[in-house]
């Protein structure tokens, strides 16, 4: 185990909960001694195994103190109403997690970044994930490469990843066959392809020893045996449908009970947890960061508007550069949809460059005196593994991913971009719902006395609404109360999926202005107040709910921005801080104020509707005991 490693994964800032998650799904092969690489069929150490906080040990493989509680990281801020009390960490399961890695434009790739993309793969494997690449069809130029050039890559790939210490690489050849088109089904799911895998047990058997197979996108047509070069993104769609069991051919002679018994078989072995894009251009490309890529993309809700953008944008220095960069980002998500509709949902993909698989940019920060920042840049791939997340939330501010002015002030060359905005992590997600629609109804303050959505609407299950909010919150809701509170005042909803997560905003008016004596007070004097946001405990702090529906709020529902309160003791605002433009500690109250707007702190008026607002709005909950606000 190297120094490198280490820093890697220590960097990664999992936090306890994190921690936990990857622990029950992955066996790390982390061995105790320094050696290389323990064989799967060696018997595991009885005792002083996988670190337990609370227990001390349990068994599998010796983590050392890599999960020791640092207090910086185990403080990271997530999305939770309640601290985290359950103690240990869950035994993994034994079936083998893979990674299917892309790697685009490998010409283009000098060594010395290919031996540190290797060295990433095979920590990657230590950790419990083991990989196999496909090299990609393409170059830089636009242009296909001859068998040779492939071969010539394929090559320079395995010696790569022999040179470094316990890994081993194993060039696959002729493993993809193409059937006949008689098989080939339309669909919007891959389910059948022409394209397979001829000889399955010649790809599982390097991966269940250790080894990282290299496969060439070139296929062998079943009839003929005349073999092609091919898509890369073929290769890595049928490799995905023979390690998840769907790699099973049309026809009446298939034998449909075999067919289920291989798929469950295969279910129960062997799982792919992530697709892995190795491309110079990077992250997809996001409309809101002039220079930066999506942090997260939510495929079930945001698909069609970011290929839309990738189809009607340049994306680069020239017109023709930027179509076919735009071309390359499409082709590179339509993989990752195409591949996570055949995976379960806990899968997900990353998009990212050969520099940050290979972690070259070693240090963020330019000074390191205490107080400045100067740490080391965290491997993406490192930790998405361990955190199962992005490297930075995307519901932060954008502002906040940028070098700091004391950094862009004392640097001597230019601030390269975080590694988050040149990194895309993908899941296929969960709808998003949100009530009205503000692409056709914006969400403005209304001119009447009366709102535009009542929680009587068709349209909103009121039930699973009252059991997010109850559930999320741990505390009963005085449903009534809340009703009779919030009714005529509803700016609109927010849902994630089936009510995993969601907010609930109203127009507020300043108590002060309730009782003015003006016939009519402008619309504009109402607040836009968020008065629920709430996440099922089982999402707290996972899978990225919380973001989903935060970055709805700010970006879609309130652009010009929005306030709330959070006790001052609630866990959660640790998370609020980071995604607030101001907060203020009411006086004499138990609450603490955020907002997203931009001149809230500097318009008066504004600010004291705000403070005001928080101060007075009256809680709804059964108990009417507990904190007192």
């Amino acid at each position: 185990m190297t120094q490198d490693f280490f820093l890697s994964v220590l960097s990664s800032n999992s936090t306890k909960r994190e921690s936990k998650t990857y622990i029950q799904r992955f066996r790390p092969t982390i061995p105790l001694s320094s050696g290389g690489p323990k064989s799967r069929s060696e018997p595991q150490p009885p005792k002083d195994t996988y670190y337990d906080p609370t227990q001390g040990s349990r068994p599998g493989v010796n983590l050392g103190s890599l999960y020791l509680p640092v207090h910086s990281v185990d403080q990271s801020p997530v999305f939770t109403q309640k601290v985290d009390s359950q103690g240990g960490f869950p035994l993994p399961t034994d079936n083998l997690r893979v990674a299917i890695v892309k790697i685009r434009a490998l010409t283009d790739v000098d060594d010395s970044t290919l031996v540190d993309i290797a060295r990433t793969l095979s920590q990657l494997g230590k950790l419990g994930l083991e990989s196999l690449v496909v090299i990609d069809s393409t170059i830089n130029s636009g242009s296909v490469p001859t068998r040779k050039q492939l071969a010539s890559d394929g090559d320079r790939l395995a010696v790569a990843i022999d040179s470094v210490e316990g890994a081993r690489s194993r060039r696959l050849n002729d493993i993809i066959g193409i059937r006949k088109s008689a098989d080939e089904v339309m669909a919007s799911v891959r389910i059948r392809d022409k394209y397979h895998v001829t000889s399955p047990n010649l790809l599982i058997a390097p991966l269940q020893r250790g080894q990282i197979p290299v496969i060439l996108p070139v296929a062998c047509d079943d009839e003929s045996q005349i073999s092609s070069i091919i898509q890369s993104d073929d290769v890595v769609l049928a490799l995905v449908r023979e390690l998840t069991g769907l790699n099973t051919p049309l026809g009446s002679s298939v034998d449909p009970r075999s067919s289920v018994e291989r798929f469950k078989k295969t279910q129960q072995t062997i799982s792919v947890d992530r697709i892995i894009v190795l491309d110079n251009l990077g992250g997809i490309p996001a409309e809101d960061r002039a220079s930066g890529a999506h942090v997260f993309v939510n495929l079930e809700q945001e698909f069609d508007s970011i290929a839309s953008f990738l189809l009607s944008e340049d994306v680069g220095t020239s017109k023709s550069a930027g179509r076919s960069q735009s071309q390359a980002h499409l082709g590179n998500l339509r993989l990752a949809k195409d591949a996570l509709s055949l995976l379960p949902p806990s899968s997900s993909a990353l998009l990212t460059t050969p520099e940050e698989a290979a972690n070259r940019r070693k240090l963020m920060g330019i000074s390191s005196s205490p107080g400045v920042g100067t740490r080391r840049q965290k491997n993406p791939l490192i930790h998405n593994l361990l955190t199962d997340k992005p490297v930075f939330s995307s519901s932060l501010p954008t502002g906040r991913l940028q070098p700091s002015p004391l950094q862009q002030q004392t640097a001597t060359t230019p601030q390269p971009l975080l590694s988050s905005q040149m990194t895309t992590f993908i899941k296929r997600g969960m709808p998003l719902t949100i009530l009205p629609n503000p692409e056709t109804h914006p969400w403005v303050p209304p001119k009447g006395s009366q709102g535009s959505l009542s929680l009587k609407d068709s349209r909103v299950d009121l039930s699973r609404l009252i059991d997010l909010i109850e559930d999320s919150f741990d505390r009963k809701l005085d449903v009534e109360h809340y009703l009779s509170r919030i009714e005529n005042r509803i700016a609109g909803i927010i849902i994630a999926g089936e009510y995993e997560g969601g907010a609930l905003l109203t127009w507020e008016m300043p108590p002060h202005l309730e009782h003015s004596q003006s016939e009519e007070i402008e619309p504009q004097r109402l607040v836009p107040y968020l008065d629920k946001f709430a996440v099922l405990k089982r999402s707290q702090g996972t899978g990225g709910v919380a973001d989903i529906v935060f970055k709805a709020m700010v970006r879609d529902c309130f652009p010009h921005g929005v306030c709330w309160r959070s006790r001052r003791n609630n866990p959660v605002n640790k998370w609020y801080f980071e995604r607030a433009r101001g907060t203020w500690k009411i006086p004499s109250a138990n609450w603490t104020m955020f907002w997203t707007t931009e001149q809230a702190a500097v318009d008066r008026q504004l600010f004291q509707d705000y403070e005001s607002v928080c101060r007075q709005v009256e809680p709804s909950w059964a108990d009417k005991t507990g904190v007192i606000d």
